[in-house]
């Protein structure tokens, strides 16, 4: 599958709630799982799923009389292109200036500066 996976937030706040259940997840369920309290209605929840299956987001398998959703992408590809979406459109590429930003708008302990710094050199490694 393609390494660039655009999800809108509608769809990602529905993988959220597949993976956080683990195997598959029904429609109801999705619903039990919405994160915020602005919880969009079966349908939406529904034809989305719908869409996302044709986009190939998502496969079904028979539950009884409902269909179990399960994600066919990782949280991971999803990631990966939301942030490089990100680094290009609010960064213009620059992957410095996006690491500089994140170091300069959080706080961090000791222990995750530590690691930072562990995985650079892990980085430094492997080139």
């Amino acid at each position: 599958m393609n390494d660039e996976i655009k999800v809108t937030e509608l769809e990602l706040r529905i993988l959220q709630c597949i993976w956080q259940n683990g195997e598959a997840a029904t429609v109801n369920t999705i619903i039990e799982l919405w994160p915020e309290s602005d919880v969009p209605g079966y349908t939406t929840v529904l034809k989305t799923l719908q869409k996302m299956e044709v986009k190939r987001l998502v496969g079904h398998q028979k539950q009884g009389k409902q269909h179990a959703y399960f994600a066919k992408i990782l949280s991971e590809q999803v990631t990966k292109g939301r942030l490089s979406t990100i680094i290009t459109r609010l960064f213009s590429g620059n992957k410095l200036s996006f690491a500089e930003y994140f170091l300069q708008e959080n706080e961090f302990s000791a222990e995750e500066l530590d690691e930072l710094k562990a995985m650079i050199k892990e980085k430094e490694a492997q080139k």
